[in-house]
């Protein structure tokens, strides 16, 4: 058992937002559609409905409308209503609040539906914006998370348009070949990121001994595992697991440490990459350079059956989707698991890969220079050209609004010459201007997730 060693501090910054809309009219008579009218009520933005109006009678008010939902692409409120006929005392209906609303990104994302009123229609919620969150926990941000050598991290929390927080153990020009060091061997050499129960969790080193570190935004990161030597990180089922061939699991977030026996992989060989899948209640795989190991709890592994497939050199080799799990190598076959990652069986279609694969919800997607490679099934792929045709990165990831970013990684495409790209479909994309990011040591994993609000991303 070993404890957390080091730390630093973080802050969290929280914001508050209050809408206050305020009604006023004549009974019988239409407004101006700046926010609710009376009578039938004025349809909310892409916020809630507006509430139903109340009953004509002779002498009533006109009904009150609902309230938009915060959050969605609102509207300037609601539009006009038919407004009340004057009648003999009807009441008004009161419309229905819409729900709250989800974080604003550059577009928030719905609202969720308020309780109708006696007499008001229940709010549907706005429809997500592209910077929104999808689903994270209350009071979190989305945001990609890219790890590098040299110790290096750097968020992006609108979607991938702008990179902020970059940070690094070195300052300056560092890695070869632009300086002289050989970062890959090296105790800030880049392995693996993760992200789990509310943290972002990042292991370092590489050929020297490094560490693990976790930081809950992106920004303050701390140490909890001194003198590391892992290849990736994995979270599942409440359980973080360093991979090695005889590796670490932690079930506190990475405050205490357990080791597990050897993975059963053949040989002297190298583990390069380690994931957590839903499959059968959730199982990490861990691929090395001559074998692929499972594991139905992260401590007891067992050798499958890979012949001719292996994960890379790199984390972020494996993903699933569709009860199918896949591994994109640079080097070797594309290989599919319908069964977990117990065996394994050669995909056809692509070509070698300069980067790694991702599922975007409904396919398969990994990349080679200018070719998009992608599949329903991880088994058959078909071939896209890219726009434009010599987009060349190395990483990639996909966020919860479907954006997928990439940014260059090879031999001398770093500091001045490293580049970060952003795509909504796969086939077209967009290289960020030289203001949305700073160039930096090389980029080897990219992670999504949901962080505490900072500074940076407030």
């Amino acid at each position: 058992m070993r404890r957390a060693i080091g730390g630093c501090a973080g802050w969290q910054l929280a914001t508050a937002a209050f809408l206050i809309v305020a009604v006023a009219g004549c009974s019988g008579e239409v407004g101006d559609g700046s926010g609710l009218e009376g009578g039938n009520g004025g349809s909310a933005g892409s916020g809630g409905t507006a509430g139903a109006a109340g009953s004509a009678g002779s002498g009533g008010g006109s009904g009150a409308g609902g309230f938009g939902g915060i959050g969605g692409a609102a509207g300037s409120g609601g539009t006009a209503g038919t407004g009340g006929t004057a009648g003999s005392g009807g009441t008004a209906g009161s419309g229905g609040t819409a729900g709250g609303g989800g974080t604003a990104g550059s577009g928030g994302t719905a609202g969720t539906a308020g309780a109708a009123g006696s007499g008001g229609t229940a709010g549907s919620g706005g429809t997500a914006g592209s910077g929104g969150t999808g689903g994270g926990p209350p009071g979190t941000v989305p945001m990609f998370v890219a790890q590098g050598h040299a110790g290096r991290t750097i968020i992006s929390c609108d979607d991938g348009r702008t990179w902020v927080a970059d940070q690094s153990d070195h300052a300056g020009v560092y890695c070869a070949p632009d300086g002289s060091a050989d970062c890959d061997h090296d105790p800030g050499a880049g392995r693996g990121i993760t992200w789990g129960d509310g943290w972002f969790f990042a292991n370092f080193g590489w050929g020297a001994p490094g560490s693990v570190r976790r930081s809950r935004d992106g920004v303050a990161w701390e140490t909890v595992y001194a003198d590391s030597y892992f290849a990736g990180m994995a979270f599942g089922n409440g359980r973080l697991v360093a991979a090695d061939r005889w590796g670490e699991y932690s079930d506190d977030d990475g405050e205490n440490w357990s080791s597990f026996a050897d993975v059963g992989l053949p040989g002297d060989t190298t583990v390069r990459d380690t994931t957590f899948v839903p499959y059968g209640g959730g199982r990490f795989i861990m691929s090395a350079d001559a074998g692929v190991a499972v594991s139905n709890d992260g401590s007891t592994w067992t050798s499958s059956n890979a012949s001719g497939c292996s994960g890379g050199d790199y984390q972020g080799h494996i993903t699933s989707g569709n009860g199918t799990v896949v591994m994109t190598p640079s080097g070797g076959n594309v290989c599919y698991s319908t069964d977990g990652g117990q065996n394994w069986s050669s995909a056809s279609g692509t070509g070698p890969l300069r980067a790694n694969g991702i599922w975007n919800g409904s396919e398969f997607m990994a990349w080679n220079y200018g070719t998009l490679y992608r599949s329903s099934d991880g088994q058959s792929w078909t071939s896209t050209s890219t726009v434009p045709s010599n987009i060349d990165f190395g990483v990639t990831a996909v966020s919860d609004q479907g954006t997928i970013v990439g940014i260059s990684n090879g031999w001398e495409q770093s500091y001045a010459a490293q580049r970060f790209y952003r795509s909504t479909d796969g086939v077209n994309w967009d290289e960020l201007p030289s203001n949305a990011y700073t160039g930096g040591h090389p980029i080897h994993v990219i992670a999504f997730g949901y962080g505490a609000p900072s500074a940076y991303c407030p």
